[in-house]
């Protein structure tokens, strides 16, 4: 199984930096990561562009987003993309999964995650395993569904906030075809803008 990866948009090397993941009229360098947010005429462009850019060997994307597998628990929905790859589990990067999210204010309760089902998960878990899904390719850069992310639960800025002291050479793109939504995380992550 593998993660969603951006159509529209362009992977291109440019002179005296690494690569740059092109967005519409917006860049994302690469080399120093940053956060941007990129706006898509409808979700499905949206998908279809993170499919594309993702076949590029040399960079990984991954979006966070989509459904979890009811029969698995949260901690099998969290590692099976690795399990299925190359059959070794990343558990060097479940600390920093965890590292992120307890800065960003969400702690993980490992304990319940092995007993925990999607469908009895509480609103948060399913929303650090998701997150935690898309971490554990060990991505150049983060693809977040805005129209997926529950801002009440956590906020984006304390999440960009987290992600890039964290990543400060990872890219964290925050995607949607909503106009009104990317004037908003504009406005709430102009902070932390590449």
């Amino acid at each position: 199984m593998t993660g969603p990866h951006l159509h529209g948009a362009n992977v291109a090397a440019v002179p005296g930096c690494a690569s740059q993941v092109s967005l519409g009229q917006q860049c994302l360098n690469l080399d120093h990561g940053g956060v941007l947010v990129a706006v898509w005429p409808d979700a499905e462009s949206m998908v279809s562009d993170i499919e594309t850019v993702g076949q590029r060997p040399d960079i990984t994307i991954r979006l966070v987003g989509g459904a979890l597998i009811a029969d698995l628990n949260l901690y099998d929905n969290l590692t099976l993309e690795a399990a299925l790859g190359d059959g070794s589990l990343p558990r060097h990067l479940i600390p920093e999964m965890d590292s992120l999210l307890t800065s960003a204010g969400c702690p993980v309760d490992w304990a319940a995650w092995e007993s925990m089902f999607p469908d009895t998960a509480t609103a948060d878990a399913v929303m650090q395993a998701k997150v935690g899904r898309a971490l554990m390719a060990d991505p150049d850069v983060l693809v977040i569904d805005a129209a997926e992310w529950d801002d009440a639960l956590l906020s984006a800025q304390r999440f960009s906030h987290s992600y890039t002291q964290q990543y400060p050479w990872r890219g964290l793109v925050w995607a949607t075809h909503d106009m009104n939504l990317a004037i908003a995380l504009r406005g709430a992550l102009k902070e932390f803008q590449a």
